[in-house]
């Protein structure tokens, strides 16, 4: 009893003292053991055991923890836990620097935000620094990412995260998947996110893969609320179906599923007429306008110095031709099997038909 009694006189007494010198930064509420010294730059407190204290309104629990009263500065260790409004940092070390409001951590980091509208973000790597003061945290080796309201992931080497602007970057391969895996998948070397327009910037060697198609450029621009992309930089488009390039894409999508495509500027676009068949007919055009359903074509529209290629196959229901034509304009419609249903071309056309003779 007397044992209790003296040691809980003792930490009030380094409590009392510590409220002295900084009576509205650091507040302890709970230590297994607590040893307390003095040295020329201030007091030092030591903590072990189910660490659990408030710096400022910062929550910090741990299994040890050294605070420099003169410097301000805490050091913890072992299953660090912060908490700070709707922010939880996780880290196996940390260094918190009250003066400028900087947290240095090691180990497996993560930081971890609750959005207003009940989703949850979360960037973690092998090591983190959270500005405070600026809200902004930095992460690096093995950065990962998840964004639940975008059902998100994304991966890389460094990334840098500013809450208060809403912005973050990602650099030294980057990666990042929409929904599941095989979804969508974006890399790039450099990514930027832009919270308030919903707005993705892929820059230089731009790739992405998906289930249905596959396309690459110098950038790209992805707004999610209107689920469309831009791809700049002479952009190359490949599906089952075609294989198209131009100076510049627009992609608008359906749930992630690609439903209409926009190409800008010497425009080429080699198409099957069936699933990963032979891309054997062209269409060549200043602008072209394709239109998909389930990856095929559904239609398209070229329009200003289009010329094209077509081979029709022989079958029991088609006469083979091969057709080639230069105009102004160019409609083609095609049925649910990829058939070429409708072709039709106006505005100063030129063009030539060869029919197999049987003779």
């Amino acid at each position: 009893m007397k044992k209790i009694i003296a040691g809980s006189l003792l930490l009030l007494f380094c409590l009392s003292i510590w409220s002295k010198t900084d009576p509205e930064r650091f507040r302890l509420v709970h230590s297994d053991k607590l040893y307390m010294s003095n040295i020329s730059s201030g007091q030092i407190l030591e903590l072990a055991g189910k660490v659990h204290f408030f710096y400022g309104d910062t929550e910090f629990k741990s299994d040890r923890a050294i605070i420099l009263d003169g410097p301000k500065i805490a050091r913890l260790s072992g299953r660090v836990v912060v908490q700070n409004d709707s922010l939880n940092l996780v880290a196996d070390s940390l260094a918190y620097y009250r003066i400028p409001q900087v947290l240095n951590m090691g180990g497996r980091v993560r930081l971890t935000q609750s959005t207003k509208e009940g989703m949850t973000r979360w960037m973690q790597g092998d090591y983190g620094i959270y500005d405070q003061s600026k809200d902004t945290f930095t992460a690096w080796s093995r950065v990962q990412a998840y964004d639940q309201a975008e059902n998100g992931t994304a991966k890389c080497g460094y990334a840098f995260w500013d809450r208060s602007r809403g912005y973050a970057y990602l650099i030294e391969q980057p990666v990042v998947s929409a929904g599941t895996a095989d979804t969508l998948t974006v890399s790039a070397d450099k990514m930027e996110f832009f919270e308030e327009e919903r707005k993705l910037v892929a820059t230089f060697n731009v790739q992405v893969n998906s289930k249905d198609y596959n396309a690459s450029s110098d950038f790209l621009i992805y707004f999610d609320e209107e689920e469309k992309a831009v791809f700049i930089g002479e952009p190359k488009f490949f599906n089952d179906f075609a294989t198209a390039s131009a100076q510049e894409f627009h992609l608008w999508f359906d749930k992630r599923e690609l439903r209409k495509a926009a190409l800008m500027d010497s425009c080429v676009v080699h198409f099957a007429q069936e699933e990963n068949g032979p891309k054997e007919n062209w269409v060549k055009a200043s602008n072209i306008v394709l239109n998909f359903v389930d990856d095929r074509i559904e239609d398209f529209e070229a329009d200003s110095e289009v010329s094209y290629y077509f081979v029709q196959e022989q079958s029991a229901k088609q006469d083979f031709f091969i057709n080639s034509a230069q105009g102004q304009v160019l409609r083609a419609k095609f049925d649910a099997d990829n058939k070429l249903k409708l072709m039709d071309m106006s505005g100063r056309i030129r063009g030539r038909y060869i029919f197999k003779n049987d003779s």
